[in-house]
């Protein structure tokens, strides 16, 4: 299925997948930018360089699942077998 395809069949769908892509990178960069390292581990009340570095890693991993279901609608099927089979 190619990503237009996609888009004609599901418009609400993929739109809603690309503002969820824009949303988590946008918090993506608001988490990264609000971690302050010089805190370390010392203090577990508020926020603290050990929970940015996690919730930085829980926002890739998102990230990069809807960049793989991205690709997957990109993707266009592959041909079927012809039948019976051509003997080479």
């Amino acid at each position: 299925m190619t990503l237009r395809t996609a888009i004609q069949q599901s418009k609400i769908l993929t739109f809603v997948v690309l503002g969820a892509f824009v949303w988590l990178l946008l918090t993506l960069f608001d988490v990264a930018s609000t971690i302050d390292l010089a805190t370390g581990t010392t203090s577990f009340v508020g926020q603290n360089a050990l929970g940015g570095i996690a919730g930085v890693l829980v926002l890739v991993i998102v990230l990069g699942a809807l960049v793989v279901l991205y690709s997957e609608i990109t993707e266009s099927d592959p041909a079927p077998q012809s039948w019976p089979p051509s003997e080479e």
